[in-house]
């Protein structure tokens, strides 16, 4: 529940209950000052933050990819502006998860893991997608320049952009939406060109023994 800033609920209920009990403290003693209301809860924010990440760390958990660029940035991600929300394809690229070849190969949908749009012997990933990919050159440039990124950018760069910016986010967005709409079309119409090929009937007739042969 990373990418929905979903922490596990007895991480959360433990941190909700340590607020309230720290506040209830302060008005006891007759504290009501505001400031020192905010400072408990985001001293118990960020004790929660840390437990997670601790979890998050271990070897061999799930998410490996996405926890890469978003644990060390799980406090900012936790904040971030909520306009700012997370989309179907936003899910597919954080999570290398989608319509890349590497990810259909794995589940058996597709006979390799290279890249079935550019035809180069790269393998399709998510960031061959949003980087490397030259069918994309164009859009990605426009990209790299709003979010004023590098040409050897990463996800983590990419998060350190969009989270502080709604004007980042939205570019990269639609970049990202843009990409993997047309990747998808692509990849369905191969699909289909497969599927018509594999129920053509055969130009020539069968012979005796069932094998087809060419007429004289």
């Amino acid at each position: 529940m990373l990418l929905a800033r979903l922490p596990p609920i007895k991480l959360l209920a433990t941190a909700r209950k340590r607020t309230y009990e720290r506040i209830k403290e302060l008005r006891d003693n007759g504290n009501v000052e505001a400031i020192n209301r905010k400072e408990i809860v985001e001293t118990e924010f960020v004790n929660m933050c840390n437990a997670w990440r601790a979890m998050l760390e271990k070897p061999n958990t799930p998410g490996e990819f996405t926890k890469m660029f978003i644990v060390p940035r799980l406090e900012a991600w936790m904040t971030r502006d909520t306009v700012n929300s997370m989309s179907f394809h936003l899910y597919q690229v954080f999570t290398n998860h989608g319509c890349f070849s590497k990810y259909l190969h794995l589940i058996e949908k597709k006979a390799d893991a290279m890249c079935f749009v550019c035809g180069m012997d790269d393998v399709d990933d998510a960031y061959h997608t949003l980087r490397d990919c030259p069918i994309w050159d164009t859009q990605r440039l426009d990209m790299r320049e709003k979010l004023n990124l590098t040409i050897d950018f990463t996800l983590g760069d990419v998060i350190d952009a969009i989270i502080t910016s709604k004007e980042s986010w939205v570019a990269f967005s639609a970049f990202v939406e843009g990409i993997m709409r047309q990747k998808e079309n692509e990849e369905r119409r191969l699909e289909r060109a497969r599927d018509f090929s594999s129920s053509s009937p055969s130009p020539f007739p069968a012979a005796d023994d069932g094998s087809t042969s060419e007429s004289d």
